[in-house]
């Protein structure tokens, strides 16, 4: 099975077009969603149509445990993206029945903090805590942390929620992909592995470009797609209630 992996789409939806379209070319059978479909960006309900039509398992991610349960940890400014987003979905304007799909679909993920498939791990965050845990390139020197993660899984992990792809091995190498043969990987040549997927709408390894993962049996490839970026910028400004640094890292990739 060809499966494709998308995490952090963050309400880019000229992002999750982008990638949709390379997902199609690339003769995907399923798509795996590790969470965070929406906030931040300036298009929630139309993520969320792609999401509920598209997305064969997604998963819970922070930023859908903020609008559902509790914000954790979340600024001031993060807040304000959360209450534009939960008024975007509440719109009275908008069909009750459509308003009651949104939800509903959002209390389902609200109870699915991991998936297991075989000797495969999904989680938004990291094996440890599997919604709030970031794993940064930087972590691969922290070796008390790269042994508390590797014990939490059998073979493979996947995550996102840092928005950096790279893996990282149970020795604690880091590699991102840009060192990679066409964004290839074997992952016949590792034990274990906790493979961080990266960021559909939102990117911070310097890319503007979004980032998804195709799991092809042995074979891992990152994937980056060009987006226009621009016209995500501009609709969030447009909104004058999300924040501007929401819409500036978009074009710096940080």
């Amino acid at each position: 099975m060809r499966l494709a992996l998308v995490s952090d789409i963050h309400s880019n939806i000229e992002a999750m077009e982008a990638v949709l379209a390379d997902i199609k070319s690339m003769g995907v059978d399923r798509i795996y969603c590790l969470g965070d479909i929406i906030d931040y960006g300036p298009n929630p309900c139309e993520v969320l149509d792609i999401a509920i039509e598209k997305f064969a398992m997604s998963i819970l991610g922070n930023h859908e445990e903020a609008l559902m349960l509790v914000a954790e940890d979340f600024n001031e400014r993060a807040m304000r993206s959360v209450e534009w987003t939960r008024e975007k979905l509440n719109d009275p304007e908008m069909a009750r029945e459509k308003r009651q799909k949104y939800w509903n679909y959002l209390d389902e993920l609200s109870k699915k903090r991991q998936h297991q498939q075989g000797d495969l791990l999904f989680v938004h965050g990291s094996p440890r805590k599997p919604t709030h845990e970031y794993v940064f390139p930087k972590d691969s020197l922290d070796q008390a942390k790269i042994k508390g993660m590797f014990a939490k899984f059998d073979r493979f992990c996947f995550c996102g929620h840092s928005h950096i792809p790279g893996i990282y091995s149970e020795t604690g190498k880091y590699g991102h992909p840009k060192n990679f043969p066409n964004g290839e990987l074997d992952l016949r040549r590792f034990r274990k592995l906790l493979v961080n997927i990266g960021s559909v709408g939102q990117p911070r390894d310097h890319d503007t470009r979004s980032c998804y993962v195709i799991l092809d049996n042995s074979k891992l490839i990152f994937r980056r797609v060009e987006y226009d970026y621009e016209k995500t910028i501009q609709k969030i400004l447009d909104t004058k209630k999300l924040p501007t640094f929401l819409a500036e890292r978009l074009k710096l990739g940080k």
